[in-house]
């Protein structure tokens, strides 16, 4: 018996991960444009598709399996948009420790300028 090292992927398998890939494109389209109709026919001019095709395929009805094409191009087009996203966030979490940073070194000045005409101020006095 041979050992199995990784799974293989069906054709349903492959079906499903392009339809998986056109919802969160189009759910994603849809927030930045406010429009349902529209995001599916951005998503499926980005894609090569028709947008009437796309919305059949997304919702299971009537769409007939994608074109090896069209379904390469939605989960080549999903994973850029999620190396976007990872990479936005990380330039918003190095942005936030510059910040962060920058905030505490100005406390720690702010502290010890007020410590320092308080001390004075005492001398002052003194004398």
């Amino acid at each position: 018996m041979r050992p199995i090292f990784g799974k293989k992927t069906t054709m349903s398998d492959v079906s499903t991960l392009s339809r998986n890939a056109a919802m969160g494109l189009v759910e994603r389209e849809e927030r930045r444009t406010g429009s349902r109709m529209v995001a599916y026919a951005v998503v499926a001019q980005t894609v090569g598709t028709s947008a009437e095709w796309l919305r059949k395929f997304i919702s299971e009805k009537e769409g007939k399996e994608p074109r090896v094409t069209v379904g390469f191009n939605l989960m080549s087009l999903y994973s850029r948009v999620c190396d976007r996203v990872e990479q936005a966030g990380d330039n918003e979490r190095r942005l936030k420790g510059e910040i962060d940073a920058a905030i505490e070194s100005i406390s720690l000045l702010a502290g010890s300028t007020q410590a320092a005409p308080s001390s004075a101020g005492e001398t002052s006095d003194v004398g």
